[in-house]
């Protein structure tokens, strides 16, 4: 056993097995069910092995699920235009864990999308108390806001044309196909606004961590405000997302959040990377890595996100809740008939 994996090993008291893990996975590629634990033999398999076990395990789902051929997609961001701009995207992802797009939203959809967002119902996200119930939502105050995030509702976000567009983008899911070695699963769909707070909060992610949302997976962030330092730049630790990229020391903490300073002593200050872009940036991301929300100095922050999954094993998908059918939307309509795998995440 490599000195990381017995690091790890000891973090979680040795719980699973990696046969443990590869047994539980193979259960569900045959019958597309989940079983109870699934999503915590997945955090240990990560701890124990230094996401080796998950690297092993994404190849054997490359195996049984294949790709698609997303020609029949629209191709509405028009990527990939510049010759050997996606397989350098690419090789910054595998090496570096995240790439910021040479191409951007254009500011009509930027302007058309904050402003849509400015008027959705939102749920609030906050370590403070606050007087709603988290099933309770509220539109977002620019000048008073309530809590430090708030996250618009996912139905609401799907509503829109134009993110369902971007969603099932061409250039998109070629990428994350290639990324991810499979076709890809819409897995996520969100979007939320950030304010300043007093202090760096748990619940909005502006402590340093790393997602185990799913084996493998690749976020797509679009910026939909002007992301500074003060304003809350995205910050991201290179080559974290690797096997083995993060210190045991760190793994046996377990599966939580990091002050600064812990960070710190394993991954100087000046190998951390800040996201800094104006609105309608593409910035892509295996948040496998390290990484957090800066928190922020004055103003707002508004990011829409989507994650693109190779399998749904772990924990229970974030679009379960989510129609599949209400759009009159003939493109919508079209790509589940073509590519049903795209949408096993959706509720039917």
């Amino acid at each position: 056993m490599s000195l990381i994996s017995e690091l790890a090993n000891r973090a979680t008291g040795g719980r699973i097995t990696k046969k443990d893990f590869h047994k539980r996975l193979d259960r569900y590629l045959v019958s597309g069910e989940s079983s109870a634990g699934d999503g915590e033999v997945l955090t240990d398999a990560f701890l124990r092995s230094a996401g080796a076990w998950l690297t092993e395990g994404s190849h054997g789902v490359a195996a049984a699920n294949g790709r698609s051929d997303f020609s029949g997609a629209t191709d509405f961001l028009g990527l990939w235009q510049a010759p050997g701009s996606m397989n350098r995207n690419i090789v910054q992802l595998n090496t570096e864990g995240y790439a910021i797009l040479d191409t951007k939203l254009n500011p009509e959809i930027v302007s058309e999308l904050a402003t849509y967002f400015q008027t959705a119902p939102c749920t609030l996200t906050s370590d403070k108390k606050t007087d709603l119930a988290p099933e309770d939502r509220v539109v977002v105050d620019m000048e008073n806001p309530l809590a430090e995030k708030y996250a618009v509702d996912t139905n609401a976000i799907l509503s829109n044309p134009l993110v369902r567009k971007i969603l099932l983008d061409r250039g998109l899911l070629e990428l994350a196909q290639e990324y991810l070695g499979s076709t890809p699963i819409v897995d996520i769909v969100t979007a939320w606004y950030s304010f300043p707070s007093d202090s760096p909060s748990h619940e909005a992610a502006q402590l340093f961590h790393f997602d185990l949302d799913r084996v493998r997976w690749i976020k797509a962030f679009f910026l939909l405000t002007d992301q500074t330092i003060e304003t809350g730049a995205h910050l991201y630790v290179p080559g974290t997302q690797r096997d083995g990229g993060i210190s045991p020391d760190l793994l046996a903490k377990g599966y939580t959040r990091l002050e600064d300073h812990e960070v710190e002593a394993y991954y100087p200050k000046n190998q951390w990377k800040s996201m800094v872009a104006p609105a309608g940036s593409i910035l892509l991301e295996d948040t496998r890595g390290l990484h957090k929300g800066i928190p922020l100095q004055r103003d707002h922050r508004l990011m829409l996100q989507f994650e693109y999954t190779q399998t749904l094993f772990g924990h229970k998908p974030f679009l379960a809740t989510v129609p599949l059918d209400d759009y009159q939307d003939a493109q919508w309509n079209a790509m589940q008939k073509s590519y049903p795998a795209l949408f096993a995440a959706l509720s039917r």
